[in-house]
């Protein structure tokens, strides 16, 4: 029928994509968990598609980002621990593409472009945390220029380029803040805290190149997402769209932070309903602690329910996550793997000890790589819980890092290590993978897995 949509191309496994110009999509494929080639495909009376970048070594990932001014498309190549960034030029997109800057170990990147100028979000230089530098097109890493570093044992959340400015969201000694900086005076020229209930963020969309306001929205695991915007001449944040301060009162959260066995700080977020009665409430305590990646706190219902049941929610920050900035991380990978261990027991302990719940009244949430603590806590301190919870969790971690043949462990060794040739990793490993220290446990307790 005339008017009904064709279908010119189907392309497989797509992983990532962006429109190059009207007539040239550039896409990467994924196959057997990995993303390693990226592909032009143009469409004009005959479709086409070519191969422009294949990356050969099996630790880094490869996608795709456009520029905010749609000038340069990036070719991210990333491994857990360094980046490599290649730029093709929208209005030349058959060129081959340019290296940014050879990659360098323990160096991460992201490139933004404006005005003529890289604008580079990297780990380079001390301290071995976020900055935003500066750089001409076609220089080298001598050259780029910090115009902002993040703050010492901060997270740095989302970056966002406006026309004149740059806005840095962070999570600041577990709460959400941003820094305004202007691209022009490369100086920071306002910071604000973000609303204390607010435990997660994410913005809209990409906002317009030409704009100097920004709309995201904010959340909880118990508040649904509220719209905000923020107007940068004007310096003021307002409430777009879904917020109720009745609402916002009906849990409360507490932050607090729990001392680990080595005397680090964790930090732990509580969410309950009422006062009364707390000790003989059940507690739902909910762990991550792997590839620097933040424990998530996005709304979801189910835990808004639970807490209008009467539950306490507890959310444990723990090391090997990325909450205090990449050296929370570092300080909980590889070898250092019983820190988020040793972390994840002081928080459950902290918490009973501030009158929330007991021990027989304690279950245990985790999913993915967030199973490793949580099985190896359950081995270690099963009398500090009476139930887990776990979804497609990592338990074998030993077996699973011996096999290279496996999609994931090359890419993984940065984070687990590589026992197979490293023996320090080995025994770290083998000392508190969940699968190999299965022991007799107290009857009562139960282990859920899906």
């Amino acid at each position: 029928m005339e008017g009904q949509p064709r279908v010119v191309c189907s392309i497989p496994n797509v992983f990532s994509c962006e429109w190059v110009t009207d007539n040239v999509l550039f896409h990467t494929r994924q196959d057997n968990l990995q993303c390693r080639s990226v592909y032009a495909a143009e469409f004009s009376r005959e479709s086409t598609t070519r191969l422009v970048y294949h990356e050969k070594d099996p630790r880094f990932f490869v996608d795709l980002y456009m520029t905010r001014d749609h000038r340069f498309l990036t070719i991210n190549s990333n491994s857990k621990t360094c980046a490599e960034v290649w730029l093709v030029d929208c209005s030349a997109p058959y060129m081959p593409p340019a290296l940014v800057q050879n990659r360098l170990p323990g160096v991460i990147y992201h490139v933004e472009h404006r005005n003529g100028c890289l604008y580079i979000l990297t780990t380079y230089g001390e301290p071995a945390d976020y900055k935003l530098m500066t750089a001409p097109l076609n220089s080298d890493v001598q050259q780029w220029k910090p115009i902002y570093r993040v703050p010492a044992e901060s997270r740095l959340l989302d970056m966002e380029m406006l026309e004149d400015y740059c806005l840095m969201f962070l999570r600041q000694k577990n709460e959400l803040h941003m820094d305004v900086i202007s691209l022009s005076r490369e100086a920071v020229i306002g910071s604000l805290k973000l609303p204390a209930w607010a435990c997660a963020l994410q913005p809209e969309s990409r906002p317009e190149e030409r704009t100097s306001t920004i709309d995201f929205y904010l959340e909880s695991p118990v508040h649904p997402p509220v719209m905000f915007a923020y107007s940068v001449p004007d310096k003021k944040l307002s409430v777009e769209a879904g917020y109720s301060r009745e609402e916002s009162k009906t849990c409360h959260l507490v932050r607090m932070n729990a001392k680990s066995k080595d005397g680090t700080l964790v930090p732990v977020t509580v969410f309950y309903k009422a006062e009364s009665g707390l000790r003989d409430r059940p507690l739902l305590v909910h762990v991550y602690g792997a590839y620097g990646m933040d424990l998530n706190m996005s709304f979801k219902a189910e835990k808004r329910m639970l807490v209008e049941d009467g539950w306490i929610l507890a959310y444990c920050h723990v090391r090997g996550g990325g909450e205090l900035g990449c050296n929370w991380h570092k300080q909980g990978n590889l070898e250092k793997k019983q820190n988020g261990l040793d972390d994840l027991e002081a928080c459950i302990v902290h918490v009973h000890g501030r009158g929330f719940s007991q021990p027989s009244r304690t279950a245990l949430e985790a999913a993915s790589a967030g199973g490793v603590l949580a099985g190896a806590l359950y081995n270690s301190r099963p009398w500090l819980l009476q139930a887990m919870v776990l979804e497609a969790p990592f338990l074998d971690v030993l077996t699973t890092m011996m096999d290279p043949s496996l999609p994931l462990t090359i890419e993984e060794h940065e984070e687990w290590g590589s026992p197979q040739t490293n023996v320090q990793h080995y025994r770290a490993i083998q000392a508190y993978c969940p699968y190999q220290n299965i022991t007799p446990q107290v009857l009562g307790q139960r282990v859920t897995i899906s």
